[in-house]
């Protein structure tokens, strides 16, 4: 009986050991106070995630103007050091077709449909486009220049220009396309 009540006894000594004796503590992480910022926040750098959030406020900012019914927008890189346009790559939202980049400088370019009694009114429309592109420009320092278009061609152009990158054509196979549609806008 001694011998079982032994043995009982160093089975629950060991158990006990066991359960409490073996854990350790969780510790919080020590978080250093003066980390030195060594990522540069400059006007000048983007990344993909922010080009999608730059360009659908643009969009957003666009389809906030009284009379805009749609808008497709294309954010255009241009290097300083070439004075190249820089092929965009593709983001869509809900109601607008948006295409991003990263460079230096960048042009927006707009193609907006406004409201049909909108447009029998040049001086509206005018005032429509003018509204859009001081939006964009007070909403980012970034941007350089806003090119905005109400020429149907113009806006069917742009929408085809951001669906085929959409769909997994060659991003270079558009840049000619943009060039022209920059080149368009601004001979206006």
């Amino acid at each position: 009986m001694k011998k079982v009540l032994v043995f009982l006894l160093c089975v629950l000594l060991c158990a006990s050991l066991l359960v409490s004796g073996c854990a350790k503590t969780a510790k919080k992480p020590v978080v250093p106070e003066n980390i030195p910022d060594t990522q540069m926040n400059t006007p000048q750098q983007t990344n993909d995630a922010g080009n999608r959030v730059m360009a659908n406020r643009f969009s957003n900012l666009a389809m906030g103007v009284n009379g805009v019914t749609k808008a497709t927008v294309v954010v255009s890189a241009v290097s300083e050091v070439s004075g190249k346009t820089i092929t965009p790559s593709p983001t869509t939202s809900t109601d607008v077709t948006v295409l991003n980049t990263m460079a230096d400088k960048l042009v927006v370019m707009v193609g907006l449909n406004i409201d049909p009694k909108m447009m029998q009114d040049k001086t509206k429309e005018m005032t429509i486009k003018d509204e859009v592109k001081s939006k964009i420009m007070a909403d980012n320092q970034m941007v350089n220049e806003v090119l905005v278009t109400t020429n149907p061609d113009m806006i069917k152009k742009l929408q085809d220009v951001a669906a085929g990158i959409i769909q997994g054509k060659p991003i270079q196979s558009y840049a000619q396309d943009i060039e022209e549609l920059d080149k368009n806008i601004r001979s206006q």
